[in-house]
């Protein structure tokens, strides 16, 4: 009897790493994540929970008046005045320097700024950096400063905002644009800023 019992535990462990590893060759479980319609789904958070500049903290504050023009800045000709372009940022003269501003609507430059981010919004292109939108001018050979559209998901926003309640929501405001911090799988960390209508 005692020689049955310790057979028998001697094929029960001889058993088990056969079991592992047929249990090892598996295949994994696959995950199916289904768009309907090609709608994003998005989560809005009642609470901002961060600080919304963290990819920009390198970056000066918005409305940070400067003393003098920033090397190698670009003058841009608008109906508005020059606008000085540098680094993805925009300069405007006012005394006693230059300040930081969104530029207006309609303004081109030739080349995107280091560092922007590419959307599609209601199958157009857009793109964008430090609180700036552009699509792509009709000539082809310039991109145009656009007003933000709602729908827009970005993954940073210029420090310089406020953060506003309305109902029951905290949300981002900066240059009069309102923006819900969300979890989404559109950026890399899980968390993006939508331009919303308020």
């Amino acid at each position: 009897m005692l020689l049955a019992s310790i057979c028998l535990g001697i094929l029960a462990i001889a058993a088990i790493p056969e079991k592992a590893e047929a249990q090892g060759r598996r295949k994994p479980a696959k995950v199916r994540v289904v768009r309907h319609h090609h709608t994003r789904v998005v989560k809005i958070r009642p609470r901002v929970v961060r600080r919304a500049h963290i990819r920009y903290t390198h970056l000066p504050r918005w409305g940070t008046v400067v003393t003098t023009r920033p090397v190698g800045a670009l003058v841009i000709a608008s109906n508005y005045g020059p606008y000085h372009f540098h680094n993805g940022i925009y300069y405007v003269h006012r005394k006693p320097g230059f300040t930081i501003v969104r530029p207006a609507a309609g303004i081109r430059i030739r080349v995107l700024p280091v560092g922007y981010r590419h959307m599609i919004i209601r199958s157009r292109p857009y793109y964008y950096y430090y609180g700036t939108f552009y699509t792509k001018a009709d000539n082809n050979d310039e991109y145009m400063v656009v007003d933000a559209p709602e729908g827009a998901i970005v993954d940073a926003l210029p420090d310089g905002y406020e953060v506003k309640t309305i109902g029951d929501t905290e949300y981002y405001v900066l240059d009069d644009v309102y923006y819900a911090e969300v979890d989404t799988d559109e950026t890399e960390d899980g968390v993006g800023y939508q331009v919303v209508k308020i």
